[in-house]
């Protein structure tokens, strides 16, 4: 679970970055990488499609953020210029572990964005970037079943 929470964050902070509007003197992937950099991205909302049973219950769920655990909502990720990354563990700790490290790159005209770690790479589309905030999607398979996953981050 907490492979997907931090695969999740990356990717929203990736598609609020390519959301945003270019400069003219700048190339997109610039801007979005510019939107992306420098800044703590925490995530505030996490949804599921469709439904399904994430805790066991018997019950479909929808609202993964919702079923998260304390400690992990404060979590945040961090991109840095030349494609690095680090997710980092907020004031409330699950583990010892203070943060995980990899890499990131846009691509699919920087509407997409692509992230490495130890435990292997992620893909996700972004759908909205604006000022403070980043939206974006991608696929997992939960429980044998293929479902969409969005999230959205917000600037901290």
């Amino acid at each position: 679970m907490k492979k997907m929470l931090f695969t999740l964050m990356g990717i929203a902070v990736m598609a609020a970055a390519v959301s945003c509007k270019k400069k003219k003197d700048e190339g997109p992937g610039v801007q979005v990488s510019k939107m992306l950099t420098g800044t703590k991205w925490k995530v505030t909302a996490q949804t599921v499609s469709p439904a399904v049973d994430l805790n066991g219950d018997g019950q479909a769920d929808t609202d993964v953020f919702a079923l998260q655990p304390a400690c992990s909502k404060d979590d945040y990720l961090v991109f840095s210029e030349g494609g690095a990354f680090q997710f980092y563990e907020g004031a409330v700790k699950c583990t010892e572990e203070n943060h995980t490290a990899g890499t990131w790159v846009l691509f699919n005209n920087d509407k997409s964005i692509r992230i490495t770690d130890e435990d292997g790479t992620f893909e996700a589309q972004i759908l909205t970037i604006n000022t403070g905030t980043l939206s974006y999607k991608f696929t997992e398979v939960i429980n044998g079943q293929t479902v969409t996953i969005t999230e959205t981050r917000v600037k901290s």
